[in-house]
């Protein structure tokens, strides 16, 4: 009989829904009780003071800041859900990885997986023939964490940073190593990203992968992998 472990699940800490609710809190709180004072001293000092300040200033300090204070609130967890949506959930089960991030996904059966590292921020995963089967910027959860995850469903993890690095080149149009359909995506790609289209460069992504090629940005340049096809 073959037993299966609970998913495991990695995401944004919740904790710092209260770090940002509390911060806005004293932040909100402070700007409240700093309004009487900063607009006197800005009507002292230079005769005028901001049309929003002035409004400000006629509210009694009583009613201010508890205003301010709840402003402080929620912009505090407004900021904490932006921060949360653009951070990396990742679930590991025995079967399967999921990974989501700023409104992407992916499923990742674990028939396919033959390596699972860190690319620096990236985490990557890699199939039998290292093709990149996933790529999603990691750095919001604890590098240990998403190992431990890894080793505890028994996942082909690799304690090499960025196993693939020196077969990657900085691409120019025309170079040796692709062909004019690769090159013709790449340019496509770069087109793509200056027009800030990330739907349109995950596209072109999975088609270079097609084409036996996997591309990554490094200080405003692609830089490409040509890998072997046998499937």
């Amino acid at each position: 009989m073959t037993t299966t472990s609970a998913p495991t699940v990695l995401r944004f800490s919740t904790l710092w829904a209260w770090l940002f609710g509390t911060g806005g809190l004293a932040i909100g709180a402070g700007i409240g009780f700093a309004v009487p004072p900063v607009g006197r001293w800005l009507t002292d000092t230079v005769d005028s003071a901001p049309a929003p300040l002035r409004i400000a200033m006629t509210v009694p300090t009583v009613w201010l800041v508890p205003v301010t204070t709840i402003i402080g609130v929620v912009a505090g967890l407004v900021l904490f859900e932006i921060a949360r949506q653009e951070s990396l959930t990742l679930i590991v089960a025995d079967d399967h990885v999921e990974l989501s991030k700023n409104g992407r996904a992916q499923h990742v059966p674990r028939k396919k997986i033959a390596a699972v590292f860190r690319e620096d921020a990236d985490l990557v995963l890699t199939d039998q023939d290292k093709r990149r089967l996933a790529r999603f910027g990691a750095n919001d959860l604890r590098r240990n964490d998403i190992e431990n995850a890894f080793r505890g469903h028994s996942y082909p993890w690799l304690d090499r940073n960025d196993p693939f690095g020196t077969d990657f080149l900085r691409w120019v149009d025309g170079r040796p190593e692709t062909d004019t359909a690769v090159d013709a995506v790449l340019r496509a790609r770069r087109r793509a990203l200056a027009d800030k289209k990330p739907l349109v460069v995950e596209e072109l992504e999975e088609e270079l992968l097609g084409l036996g090629v996997d591309v990554r940005d490094r200080q405003g340049e692609q830089h490409i992998r040509v890998f072997d096809r046998t499937t």
